[in-house]
């Protein structure tokens, strides 16, 4: 009800930045490579997981924009649920209100929220996980039944499949697993060599994947610094952003503060929850839920990259922890009536900013659909718009032909200004200057510049629209200008 209350209230259609644009379009490449029989154009480099499950629901609902959020719908509602039935399993019995708590946690968590809405793969990779956490909890409870260890290794690989980071889970899966199998009467020598052929699946895998080009994989290694766990400035990230400024670690731990997850009452109870696990209940529980949340803890504090919805990773398990910290001291006279103001406090924390947040982002989304159509009645139809950032929603959204600048050089610039057609300019001058001025945006922005003259026709907030006007003076009162440029 939470998600759809956020879609109906506001209108939003999934779509947003550059990333939800490419997985509708290799979406709707699939559908028409399954139904006509036309091959899909390379040039996609993520796992296929979501595009394939957004391409078998255009089968149901036909091949628009609903297809694509339907999924991330289904599978962001199915996450508090599956977070009940995993936390029943790994917390003490006779305790489920531990874990009703955390499904409630998940159920009005504003990213879990906003995954659930976007076209974007977290929420599906989130579910197979959970899905995949739960058929192994299921196996090591019934160690007879290696029917569940098969479905939950066919689980992981299709979280993986959806999301490469979801294999940083599977030393997690791993635990509860290999307990079941030390436990069903095997040959002495089975638990051996399913360890080896395990990891030995898993050498080639990873071989495969950082060798193979059509996969970007290899990036996320080569990027990836221990230095980013206790250093702030990143590069790749706009200076301004906080995710730029604060150390790897201290951003990754975002689901222990960030009233996006726990928020800062109930998060520092994961520690404390984690400690009651291990000392009062079974070790196999506590070290799972470790792994699964220490592992994408460690990988993420050190990429160069960051962004809250990576935390999807492996906020369920901190949840969990904090769930059950907090359901400790429930019954306790005085600490039990704290416990309470904190859990009430937090919820009411939790939902407000989950408003707010869905708001503000769903908000932005709108503002640049409007710029987009505000675009199309501006510039004429045998307009050509340079565009960036912006890119993917003039296509989708204009009829207009939209040339991304993050790709031009001098040469295709010379080739665009010389054909005649009218040329526009889409960007945020101020952001280029800022963050691109050295890279493609900035130095394609400055040729068009030194040629020409680049007139403003509107602005839309931080957007401006610009159009080129070619100087034909300028090459020729400078004859070697072009040369010292």
């Amino acid at each position: 009800m939470i998600r759809v209350i956020a879609i109906v209230a506001t209108g939003f259609d999934g779509l947003y930045g550059q990333d939800a644009y490419a997985y509708f379009d290799q979406a709707m490449a699939l559908r028409a490579a399954l139904l006509e029989g036309i091959a899909v154009p390379p040039g996609f480099l993520w796992p296929q997981g979501y595009p394939a499950l957004v391409t078998l629901m255009s089968l149901a609902v036909g091949p628009n924009l609903w297809a694509a959020q339907l999924v991330s719908l289904l599978m962001g509602s199915l996450v508090a649920p599956l977070t009940f039935l995993v936390g029943r399993r790994l917390l003490p019995s006779g305790n489920e209100g531990a874990a009703v708590l955390a499904a409630v946690l998940t159920a009005i968590g504003g990213q879990a929220v906003l995954s659930s809405i976007v076209s974007m793969s977290d929420a599906s990779a989130m579910v197979l996980i959970l899905l995949s956490m739960w058929t192994a909890l299921e196996f090591r409870d019934a160690p007879h039944r290696p029917s569940l260890l098969v479905l939950a290794v066919i689980l992981g690989g299709a979280a993986m499949a959806t999301r490469w980071a979801s294999m940083l889970v599977g030393p997690a899966l791993a635990v509860p697993a290999l307990v079941a199998l030390t436990r069903g009467r095997r040959p002495r020598c089975a638990l051996p060599a399913l360890i080896t052929t395990a990891c030995a699946g898993s050498g080639v895998l990873l071989f495969v994947l950082l060798h193979v080009e059509a996969f970007e994989f290899a990036g996320y290694f080569r990027g990836w610094s221990l230095l980013n766990t206790v250093w702030g400035p990143i590069p790749q990230i706009p200076s301004d952003s906080l995710a730029a400024k604060a150390p790897g670690l201290l951003y990754s731990l975002a689901p222990l503060y960030h009233p996006a997850f726990l928020g800062p009452l109930l998060g520092p109870l994961a520690g404390w929850g984690l400690w009651r696990l291990w000392r009062d209940h079974d070790r196999i529980s506590s070290l799972t839920l470790a792994l699964w949340a220490g592992i994408p803890l460690f990988f993420f504090a050190g990429f160069f990259i960051r962004s809250l919805r990576f935390c999807l990773t492996n906020a369920v398990p901190l949840t969990l922890l904090a769930a059950w910290g907090a359901w400790t001291l429930v019954p306790k006279p005085i600490a039990g009536r704290v416990a309470r103001a904190l859990i009430a406090l937090s919820l009411a924390l939790i939902t407000a900013w989950s408003a707010v947040s869905v708001s503000r982002f769903t908000g932005a989304q709108a503002r640049i659909k409007r710029t987009a159509e505000a675009v199309q009645s501006l510039a004429p139809d045998d307009a050509v718009v340079l565009a960036f950032e912006i890119t993917a929603a003039l296509v989708h959204r204009t009829d207009l032909e939209v040339v991304e600048l993050y790709f031009e050089n001098a040469a295709s610039l010379e080739t665009l200004v010389a054909n005649g057609r009218p040329v526009y300019l889409l960007t945020r001058p101020d952001h280029i200057e800022a963050r691109w001025h050295d890279q493609a945006p900035g130095i394609n922005t400055r040729w068009l510049e030194r040629h020409g003259l680049l007139q403003e026709i509107e602005a839309w907030g931080p957007y401006r629209l610009r159009r080129f006007e070619k100087d034909n003076s300028h090459r020729a009162d400078h004859p070697n200008a072009e040369a010292a440029s």
